[in-house]
Protein backbone atom coordinates (compact mmCIF):
# COMPACT_ATOMS: atom_id res chain seq x y z
CA UNK A 1 0.00 0.00 0.00
CA UNK A 2 0.65 3.31 -0.43
CA UNK A 3 -0.91 6.78 0.51
CA UNK A 4 -1.25 10.12 -2.06
CA UNK A 5 0.68 12.66 -1.31
CA UNK A 6 -1.97 15.53 -0.66
CA UNK A 7 -5.05 13.86 -2.07
CA UNK A 8 -7.25 10.97 0.40
CA UNK A 9 -6.14 8.64 -1.63
CA UNK A 10 -3.99 5.35 -1.60
CA UNK A 11 -3.08 2.40 -3.85
CA UNK A 12 -3.06 -1.15 -2.83
CA UNK A 13 -0.69 -3.98 -5.25
CA UNK A 14 -2.22 -7.53 -4.77
CA UNK A 15 -0.78 -11.13 -5.46
CA UNK A 16 -2.95 -11.76 -8.56
CA UNK A 17 -1.40 -8.35 -10.16
CA UNK A 18 -4.08 -6.29 -9.48
CA UNK A 19 -3.73 -2.60 -8.51
CA UNK A 20 -6.69 -0.29 -7.25
CA UNK A 21 -7.33 3.44 -6.46
CA UNK A 22 -8.85 4.11 -3.55
CA UNK A 23 -10.13 6.92 -1.53
CA UNK A 24 -9.79 7.29 2.33
CA UNK A 25 -13.18 6.34 4.28
CA UNK A 26 -15.08 4.81 1.29
CA UNK A 27 -15.72 1.26 0.29
CA UNK A 28 -16.23 1.75 -3.22
CA UNK A 29 -13.32 1.41 -5.83
CA UNK A 30 -11.85 4.75 -7.70
CA UNK A 31 -10.24 3.25 -10.32
CA UNK A 32 -8.67 -0.31 -10.91
CA UNK A 33 -5.37 0.58 -13.69
CA UNK A 34 -4.27 -3.33 -13.38
CA UNK A 35 -7.04 -6.23 -13.64
CA UNK A 36 -6.04 -9.43 -11.89
CA UNK A 37 -4.59 -12.88 -12.95
CA UNK A 38 -3.35 -11.30 -15.65
CA UNK A 39 0.88 -9.74 -14.41
CA UNK A 40 2.92 -10.61 -11.84
CA UNK A 41 2.35 -9.83 -8.48
CA UNK A 42 2.99 -6.15 -7.58
CA UNK A 43 6.26 -6.03 -5.80
CA UNK A 44 5.71 -1.64 -4.94
CA UNK A 45 3.37 0.56 -5.37
CA UNK A 46 4.64 4.53 -5.21
CA UNK A 47 3.13 7.54 -5.67
CA UNK A 48 5.89 10.59 -7.32
CA UNK A 49 6.41 13.73 -5.06
CA UNK A 50 3.99 15.60 -7.30
CA UNK A 51 1.28 13.00 -6.93
CA UNK A 52 0.42 13.08 -10.51
CA UNK A 53 1.96 9.74 -11.19
CA UNK A 54 2.62 6.25 -9.79
CA UNK A 55 4.21 3.36 -10.57
CA UNK A 56 4.59 -0.33 -10.47
CA UNK A 57 7.11 -2.94 -10.01
CA UNK A 58 5.83 -6.60 -10.24
CA UNK A 59 7.64 -10.07 -9.59
CA UNK A 60 8.49 -10.00 -13.47
CA UNK A 61 10.86 -7.44 -12.99
CA UNK A 62 8.61 -4.73 -15.06
CA UNK A 63 7.60 -1.90 -14.30
CA UNK A 64 4.69 0.73 -15.65
CA UNK A 65 3.99 4.08 -14.60
CA UNK A 66 0.31 5.55 -14.84
CA UNK A 67 -0.57 8.88 -14.88
CA UNK A 68 -3.33 10.24 -12.25
CA UNK A 69 -5.43 12.74 -13.57
CA UNK A 70 -8.22 15.12 -12.68
CA UNK A 71 -10.95 13.81 -10.34
CA UNK A 72 -8.30 10.68 -9.39
CA UNK A 73 -8.89 9.84 -13.54
CA UNK A 74 -6.31 6.88 -14.19
CA UNK A 75 -5.46 6.59 -18.28
CA UNK A 76 -3.72 3.58 -19.22
CA UNK A 77 -0.09 2.96 -18.55
CA UNK A 78 2.08 5.51 -20.16
CA UNK A 79 5.24 3.55 -20.06
CA UNK A 80 6.27 0.26 -19.19
CA UNK A 81 9.55 -1.69 -19.15
CA UNK A 82 11.49 -5.09 -18.27
CA UNK A 83 14.00 -3.50 -15.85
CA UNK A 84 15.04 -6.74 -14.17
CA UNK A 85 15.24 -10.06 -15.86
CA UNK A 86 14.51 -12.35 -13.24
CA UNK A 87 12.34 -11.10 -10.53
CA UNK A 88 11.39 -6.94 -9.59
CA UNK A 89 11.57 -5.65 -5.67
CA UNK A 90 11.48 -1.70 -5.36
CA UNK A 91 12.05 1.50 -6.92
CA UNK A 92 12.18 4.69 -6.05
CA UNK A 93 11.31 8.24 -8.40
CA UNK A 94 14.19 10.64 -8.60
CA UNK A 95 14.43 14.10 -9.05
CA UNK A 96 11.58 14.90 -11.60
CA UNK A 97 9.61 11.15 -11.70
CA UNK A 98 11.21 10.80 -15.18
CA UNK A 99 14.51 9.01 -13.73
CA UNK A 100 13.42 6.02 -12.03
CA UNK A 101 15.81 3.37 -9.75
CA UNK A 102 14.97 -0.34 -9.93
CA UNK A 103 15.81 -2.85 -7.51
CA UNK A 104 15.66 -6.49 -8.50
CA UNK A 105 17.76 -9.40 -9.61
CA UNK A 106 19.04 -9.62 -13.20
CA UNK A 107 21.59 -11.27 -15.50
CA UNK A 108 25.26 -10.59 -14.29
CA UNK A 109 23.79 -9.28 -10.47
CA UNK A 110 23.10 -6.24 -12.28
CA UNK A 111 20.61 -5.81 -9.41
CA UNK A 112 20.33 -2.01 -8.97
CA UNK A 113 19.34 0.44 -11.92
CA UNK A 114 18.66 3.56 -12.89
CA UNK A 115 16.26 4.63 -15.88
CA UNK A 116 15.60 7.54 -18.15
CA UNK A 117 11.87 7.14 -19.24
CA UNK A 118 12.20 10.04 -21.86
CA UNK A 119 14.34 8.09 -23.49
CA UNK A 120 14.07 5.33 -26.23
CA UNK A 121 14.22 1.85 -24.48
CA UNK A 122 16.86 0.58 -25.83
CA UNK A 123 18.98 3.74 -24.41
CA UNK A 124 16.90 3.78 -20.94
CA UNK A 125 19.30 2.21 -18.64
CA UNK A 126 21.33 5.26 -17.56
CA UNK A 127 23.56 2.58 -15.15
CA UNK A 128 23.37 -0.77 -13.68
CA UNK A 129 25.39 -0.91 -10.49
CA UNK A 130 26.57 -4.96 -9.97
CA UNK A 131 25.69 -5.30 -6.43
CA UNK A 132 24.07 -7.62 -4.10
CA UNK A 133 24.51 -11.31 -4.38
CA UNK A 134 20.78 -12.68 -4.98
CA UNK A 135 19.15 -9.99 -5.76
CA UNK A 136 18.11 -6.74 -4.03
CA UNK A 137 15.34 -6.36 -2.09
CA UNK A 138 14.97 -2.40 -1.26
CA UNK A 139 15.09 1.18 -2.16
CA UNK A 140 15.55 4.54 -0.81
CA UNK A 141 15.98 7.57 -2.17
CA UNK A 142 17.55 10.86 -0.12
CA UNK A 143 17.06 13.86 -2.24
CA UNK A 144 19.50 15.87 0.10
CA UNK A 145 22.16 14.02 -0.18
CA UNK A 146 21.58 12.97 -4.30
CA UNK A 147 22.26 9.33 -2.76
CA UNK A 148 20.60 5.94 -3.15
CA UNK A 149 20.14 3.48 -0.41
CA UNK A 150 19.55 -0.33 -1.91
CA UNK A 151 19.64 -3.33 0.45
CA UNK A 152 20.31 -6.38 -0.61
CA UNK A 153 19.05 -10.26 0.36
CA UNK A 154 22.26 -11.20 1.92
CA UNK A 155 21.75 -8.38 4.53
CA UNK A 156 24.22 -5.63 2.64
CA UNK A 157 23.58 -2.13 2.53
CA UNK A 158 24.76 -0.35 -1.02
CA UNK A 159 25.06 3.54 -1.20
CA UNK A 160 24.87 5.25 -4.77
CA UNK A 161 26.12 8.30 -5.71
CA UNK A 162 23.39 9.38 -8.22
CA UNK A 163 25.21 12.72 -9.73
CA UNK A 164 28.53 10.60 -9.85
CA UNK A 165 26.88 7.41 -10.64
CA UNK A 166 29.46 5.36 -8.70
CA UNK A 167 29.08 3.15 -5.35
CA UNK A 168 29.97 4.60 -2.57
CA UNK A 169 29.53 2.30 0.37
CA UNK A 170 29.18 -1.10 0.84
CA UNK A 171 28.38 -2.50 4.49
CA UNK A 172 26.94 -5.91 5.88
CA UNK A 173 23.79 -4.33 8.06
CA UNK A 174 21.74 -7.99 9.40
CA UNK A 175 23.25 -11.22 8.66
CA UNK A 176 19.73 -11.77 7.38
CA UNK A 177 18.08 -10.93 4.26
CA UNK A 178 16.76 -6.99 4.75
CA UNK A 179 12.97 -6.54 3.75
CA UNK A 180 12.03 -3.06 3.99
CA UNK A 181 13.88 0.34 5.11
CA UNK A 182 12.82 4.12 5.73
CA UNK A 183 14.51 7.08 5.84
CA UNK A 184 13.45 9.77 8.06
CA UNK A 185 12.69 13.25 7.08
CA UNK A 186 15.59 14.90 7.57
CA UNK A 187 17.51 12.40 6.50
CA UNK A 188 19.92 11.97 9.29
CA UNK A 189 19.31 8.50 9.48
CA UNK A 190 17.41 5.48 7.90
CA UNK A 191 16.14 2.22 9.20
CA UNK A 192 16.74 -1.21 8.18
CA UNK A 193 14.24 -4.64 9.19
CA UNK A 194 15.25 -7.84 7.92
CA UNK A 195 13.73 -11.44 7.64
CA UNK A 196 14.75 -12.10 11.09
CA UNK A 197 12.53 -9.65 12.51
CA UNK A 198 16.01 -7.40 13.31
CA UNK A 199 15.71 -3.33 13.09
CA UNK A 200 18.48 -1.20 13.09
CA UNK A 201 18.96 2.62 12.83
CA UNK A 202 21.89 3.61 11.11
CA UNK A 203 23.52 7.13 10.58
CA UNK A 204 23.35 8.34 6.93
CA UNK A 205 26.31 10.37 6.44
CA UNK A 206 28.70 7.76 8.86
CA UNK A 207 26.70 4.83 8.54
CA UNK A 208 27.32 4.02 12.26
CA UNK A 209 24.96 1.70 14.14
CA UNK A 210 22.63 4.09 16.38
CA UNK A 211 20.33 1.76 17.20
CA UNK A 212 19.80 -2.39 17.80
CA UNK A 213 16.48 -3.71 18.12
CA UNK A 214 16.30 -7.73 18.32
CA UNK A 215 13.94 -9.93 17.33
CA UNK A 216 11.58 -6.85 17.04
CA UNK A 217 9.03 -9.15 14.79
CA UNK A 218 10.55 -12.59 14.90
CA UNK A 219 7.89 -15.68 14.12
CA UNK A 220 8.78 -18.75 15.64
CA UNK A 221 8.07 -21.30 13.18
CA UNK A 222 9.21 -25.08 12.02
CA UNK A 223 9.40 -23.97 8.66
CA UNK A 224 11.75 -21.19 8.48
CA UNK A 225 11.20 -20.04 5.09
CA UNK A 226 7.75 -19.16 5.95
CA UNK A 227 8.72 -16.36 7.92
CA UNK A 228 9.04 -12.90 6.21
CA UNK A 229 10.28 -11.13 9.73
CA UNK A 230 9.93 -7.19 9.59
CA UNK A 231 7.85 -6.45 6.01
CA UNK A 232 6.99 -3.00 6.28
CA UNK A 233 8.84 0.26 7.79
CA UNK A 234 7.82 4.06 8.36
CA UNK A 235 9.36 7.31 10.11
CA UNK A 236 7.39 10.67 10.63
CA UNK A 237 8.96 13.51 10.96
CA UNK A 238 8.50 13.05 15.31
CA UNK A 239 11.13 10.45 15.13
CA UNK A 240 8.75 7.85 15.63
CA UNK A 241 9.18 4.51 13.86
CA UNK A 242 6.24 2.61 12.99
CA UNK A 243 6.88 -1.27 11.61
CA UNK A 244 4.92 -4.54 11.17
CA UNK A 245 5.76 -7.99 10.33
CA UNK A 246 5.38 -11.87 10.18
CA UNK A 247 4.27 -12.26 13.92
CA UNK A 248 1.26 -10.14 13.17
CA UNK A 249 1.55 -7.11 14.81
CA UNK A 250 1.91 -3.48 14.62
CA UNK A 251 4.46 -1.75 16.63
CA UNK A 252 5.20 2.25 17.66
CA UNK A 253 8.14 3.41 19.12
CA UNK A 254 9.24 6.73 19.92
CA UNK A 255 13.28 7.12 18.73
CA UNK A 256 14.72 8.76 21.83
CA UNK A 257 15.79 12.49 19.71
CA UNK A 258 19.16 12.92 22.38
CA UNK A 259 20.54 9.55 21.47
CA UNK A 260 20.12 10.05 17.71
CA UNK A 261 21.56 13.59 17.68
CA UNK A 262 24.58 12.69 20.05
CA UNK A 263 25.68 9.54 18.03
CA UNK A 264 25.43 11.81 14.71
CA UNK A 265 27.68 14.37 16.40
Amino acid sequence: MTSHPVLPLYLLGCQDGSVVVREWRHSSIVARPRPGGTFAKVARVRFNQQGNKFGVIDGDGNLSLYQLGLASQVNKQFYTHQCHNKHGSDFVFIGSSSLIATAGQSSEHRNVALWDTLMPQRKANVVSWTCHDNGASALLYAPQHQVILSAGKKGTVCIFDVRQRTLRQKFQAHDAAIKCMALDQSEEFFCTGSADGDIKVWGLSIHNLIYNLPGEHSRSSLFKNLSQGVTQLQLDNKNRLFSCGADGSIKLRQLPERDLNISLL
